[in-house]
């Protein structure tokens, strides 16, 4: 009797109408768990790293002494005071704070950098301007005071030719009178 329930099959290609209509096999769960198993070997083998899962990189807003902040990316931030710590000077290393952040405070934190930026660059170019204004304004005050000087000079000059011209006129009666 086996062999006829076997034979006469429950699957979907019965016909439309009669008792096995529309039924179908019990599934192998087995056989679903052993693809599976074969498509994360694949998957392991073309990983970078030697076969290993390559583990998602966090964002970490670094505070470090003489450089500032900066966004590090690291898998923990176990790993990433590792890192630092043979970077670091063992007096700087407690100075050093991690924090983990988002995506979105990444991307504020270097639109703020970027927008400092740029003011820096409007302010010191407002600066240079500045500079380049008041050293044009010295110059000219140096050329003022340069030609005040050469018309008191020629003025000295030329009172200086009148009395020694008198001194010798003078001179020339005062000896013509004895």
């Amino acid at each position: 009797m086996k062999e006829e329930m076997m034979t006469t099959g429950f699957t979907g290609g019965d016909a439309a109408t009669g008792p096995t209509a529309g039924l179908d096999p019990i599934m192998k769960f087995r056989k679903k768990l052993k693809k599976k198993k074969v498509q994360k070997e694949s998957l392991q083998e073309n990983c970078p790293r030697d076969g290993q899962m390559v583990r998602p990189l966090f964002q970490y807003k670094v505070s470090m002494p003489e450089i500032g902040e900066t966004i590090l990316f690291a898998n923990s931030p176990a790993e990433l005071t590792q890192k630092l710590r043979l970077l670091f000077n063992p007096r700087q290393r407690a100075q050093i704070s991690v924090e983990r952040v988002m995506p979105m405070q990444a991307a504020k934190f270097y639109q703020g950098k970027k927008e400092k930026a740029l003011r820096n660059v409007a302010e010191n170019a407002d600066k240079q301007m500045q500079a380049q204004m008041t050293q044009q304004q010295i110059a000219n005050e140096k050329k003022k005071v340069q030609m005040k000087i050469k018309e008191l000079q020629t003025q000295l000059q030329k009172k200086t030719a009148n009395l020694k011209q008198k001194a010798r006129v003078g001179g020339a009666k005062a000896t013509v009178d004895k």
